[in-house]
């Protein structure tokens, strides 16, 4: 972890679970993103971590907020963050949560569906929408395309719906899913996204901005992510060669500047031995306490240490959480000290 060691001896003799952040590292993963990706506006999206001192030092840095949530876009204002800094991108929201997004001054939000146009002419009245697309997305360690957006062929259809509700269409949206694992994904995406937008240009529906959405990876355990620079590049050509350069694009990584930045510290609270050899380290947080990721890819694996003894003799533990759920369990196969215990 790149979380400085001095910082766990400051709460070594508080409780735990505790979460420490670095808002520096995530500052730097924000500037090397932004100076990566030529002529494109970076918005965190708070939902990977929605931590103040986050937010407040990378207010100067990035362009603006990607939100999902009331709560979101409440807790970005207390922290002197502007609505029109916010695009809310969750395709499919609470009526009440547009309702009082737009109250408070949000004006760009994200839909695929036509009950969704439906809820923002009620609720959002004369809001800037955009239109999520489905995109190719197998690729990605979690993908979002059985969930979210709408199939291409629609796109023109569903504009033109929008701007009969009174809504200001914009553009178009998509993502290649959380840590995707390729570059062929984006250029697939922007190559259809640069279409469906010629398609709702020829239908006479004005387009000036296209989200890209997330999914930038960040390295784990397993290191199995590709460069960043190898995606930028792949995303620069993309736009170069399928999207008309007056269109306003904008990024939405929550992962790529977050993942690196915390570290959550925690205590080991039993020790016992399995059938099959196993050995099983239960510990105060797991994965029904903000670590639920390894169930849904086993493979993925957060880079585990034990800050207060050596690694000499290492042994192979499984890694379990405090409740009374087998499934609550972060992996099978982490190496720490033998010693490691309570």
């Amino acid at each position: 972890m790149k979380i400085k060691i001095p910082l766990y001896r400051k709460v070594s003799k508080n409780p735990t679970p505790v979460m420490l952040v670095d808002p520096q590292i995530a500052v730097k993963n924000a500037r090397v993103l932004i100076k990566l990706l030529k002529d494109v506006e970076v918005f965190y999206a708070v939902k990977s971590l929605i931590d103040a001192e986050i937010v407040k030092a990378l207010k100067p840095v990035v362009h603006g907020f990607d939100v999902a949530s009331l709560g979101e876009v409440r807790e970005l204002i207390k922290l002197g963050v502007k609505p029109g800094k916010m695009l809310f991108s969750n395709p499919v929201k609470i009526p009440d949560h547009i309702k009082r997004a737009f109250d408070l001054g949000v004006r760009y939000f994200a839909y695929d569906s036509l009950e969704e146009i439906s809820k923002l002419e009620k609720f959002a009245p004369g809001s800037n929408v955009y239109l999520r697309i489905l995109v190719p997305d197998q690729d990605s360690k979690f993908p979002l395309s059985s969930k979210f957006g709408v199939d291409p062929v629609y796109a023109v259809a569903y504009a033109s719906t929008a701007v009969e509700a009174g809504l200001n269409f914009r553009g178009i949206t998509f993502h290649v899913g959380s840590q995707s694992q390729t570059i062929v994904a984006w250029q697939h995406a922007l190559q259809l996204a640069g279409s469906t937008i010629e398609k709702v240009q020829k239908a006479g529906i004005k387009v000036d901005f296209l989200n890209i959405g997330g999914g930038f990876p960040e390295k784990y355990q397993n290191g199995d992510s590709i460069k960043i620079e190898e995606i930028t590049e792949a995303i620069n050509r993309s736009l170069s060669e399928y999207i008309p350069s007056d269109i306003r694009v904008v990024a939405e990584p929550g992962r790529y500047i977050s993942a690196d930045c915390a570290a959550m510290y925690t205590t080991v609270i039993g020790r016992e031995h399995r059938p099959g050899g196993s050995t099983w380290l239960y510990l105060d947080i797991g994965a029904f306490q903000g670590l639920i990721e390894p169930l849904e890819v086993p493979s993925l694996r957060y880079p585990v240490v034990n800050l207060d003894r050596p690694m000499h003799e290492p042994k192979h533990f499984v890694l379990t959480g405090p409740t009374c759920d087998a499934s609550d369990t972060l992996g099978h196969d982490y190496m720490l000290p033998a010693d490691t215990s309570i």
